[in-house]
């Protein structure tokens, strides 16, 4: 992707809304997850390819827990985020501290949950780049066993693909299909000037009709 090494300027640059925007006048007007999928932080933003991963709930301790989340996590490529999706299970956290310092080490941009995590009070302190639905202080040993990794999964009623790319901030998480991303971001980078400019006019006593009609961004 041609913007690979301008991802934080990116993530300073772009929001939620304005991919939205986009997206929507691509004809992909079901890429953004409920807001019941927030950030650790007001502040947390995330911005990279996902590397999708999906949990099934069980019912008795396996020989070996935690092991195939483990091996999932190893496979975590540098700037990619985490995505994990538990299948409705909610009954326990699926990643915390430990997880998050490994995948901190492989040079993972972020995660994106569909679950519960917990160790909240160290991922803050970390500053992890974390998306996730809430928390929750039970272990997924004998509850849930991620052991599947780089297939298509839903969230929230978006299908996310390995390699599309997550951009998440205060406003909600977006998924960009791989194979436009490049074209969303022009388009959006393009709209983010039009609206700076009609920000300008309406600081020097223009109307918001007229520089709407002008411009054409809002």
């Amino acid at each position: 992707m041609k913007y690979d090494d301008r991802i934080e300027e990116l993530k300073q640059k772009l929001y939620a809304g304005i991919l939205c925007d986009v997206l929507d006048q691509k004809g992909c007007r079901n890429q953004a997850l409920s807001n019941a999928i927030h950030g650790l932080n007001d502040g947390t933003v995330i911005f990279g390819p996902a590397f999708t991963s999906i949990g099934t709930e069980v019912y008795s301790m396996p020989d070996d827990p935690l092991t195939a989340q483990c091996k999932v996590v190893d496979q975590l490529g540098e700037n990619e985020i985490y995505v994990l999706v538990v299948r409705g299970n909610y009954t326990c956290a699926v990643f915390g501290e430990l997880f998050a310092t490994a995948v901190k080490n492989r040079k993972g941009v972020g995660v994106l949950l569909d679950g519960y995590a917990r160790d909240i009070k160290a991922l803050s302190a970390m500053d992890f780049p974390l998306f996730y639905r809430g928390k929750n202080p039970k272990t997924s040993k004998g509850r849930c066993e991620i052991d599947e990794c780089q297939i298509p999964v839903t969230m929230d009623g978006v299908t996310i693909h390995p390699g599309d790319y997550i951009f998440g901030d205060i406003d909600g998480v977006v998924v960009i299909p791989k194979d436009i991303v490049e074209e969303v971001i022009d388009t959006a980078l393009a709209t983010i000037e039009k609206e700076d400019e009609v920000r300008r006019r309406l600081e020097n006593g223009s109307s918001l009709q007229q520089a709407y009609a002008e411009i054409g961004a809002i």
